[in-house]
């Protein structure tokens, strides 16, 4: 079975993603505020996906709303999630006023962003939404992650009763990526087609500036400091 992406994946996700530190990442966004002087109390929080990262929000004691695009990847979260307010929807057009001390999207979600200007857009929102001393912290896959993602461009084994099989191509004009991924568990087999594109440090800059951020730091996971020229995965924080 063809499926939409983030639709028949989501019942499986949590297997196949056990080994995502989310708890680390959560601590990691946590230590970023404090240090920045932002204590914070509302949180927004793009691309939630099963709430395996907003579990850890959730567990600091802060009030989550959190937003995605797939209504099955937040049916899960539903399941899971005892206070957060749970949006399904584009993360560049999230309803509602007020404003956010903080704004976190983790695990690749503006990768997602695959046409010139989504990232422009995206940014200018999350400034509009944010507090004015916010600060919005994501991650992000720059050229070398998403070019090198696997040896020989597949992954493949098992993961608790859940059998995948992922096939990377990357296109170098576009710095796309596309996995295909093919898993097989319980409910049966399905094929979902994943697209992400690649964003490096430089681009971060000029579309969370051109936003009107004013401040835009780049940095190394988990060290915190200014990340290498050639990173895989960069982590910004931005106010």
């Amino acid at each position: 079975m063809r499926a939409r992406p983030y639709t028949a994946l989501a019942q499986v996700y949590d297997r196949l993603m056990q080994d995502v530190p989310y708890g680390d990442w959560a601590r990691f966004v946590l230590a970023q505020a404090e240090a920045r002087g932002v204590t914070p109390r509302g949180v927004l929080e793009l691309g939630a996906g099963t709430g395996s990262f907003t579990m850890h929000l959730e567990a600091a004691g802060l009030n989550v709303v959190a937003v995605d695009a797939s209504a099955d990847m937040l049916a899960v979260a539903a399941t899971r999630l005892t206070r957060s307010r749970l949006l399904c929807g584009d993360l560049r057009e999230v309803p509602g006023d007020g404003a956010f001390d903080l704004v976190v999207a983790v695990f690749e979600v503006v990768n997602h962003l695959l046409e010139d200007g989504s990232l422009e857009r995206l940014a200018a929102h999350v400034r509009r939404r944010l507090a004015p001393a916010g600060l919005w912290v994501f991650d992000a896959t720059t050229t070398v992650g998403l070019r090198d993602l696997w040896p020989d461009g597949r992954a493949e084994g098992w993961a608790d009763d859940v059998r995948y099989r992922w096939h990377h191509a990357w296109d170098a004009r576009r710095r796309v990526a596309t996995v295909e991924a093919w898993c097989e568990g319980p409910g049966g087999a399905f094929v979902e087609v994943h697209r992400q594109r690649a964003y490096d440090p430089s681009e971060l800059r000029s579309a969370l500036g051109g936003a009107g951020f004013a401040e835009v730091e780049v940095l190394a996971y988990p060290e915190g400091t200014p990340a290498p020229a050639d990173a895989a995965t960069v982590w910004v924080v931005a106010r």
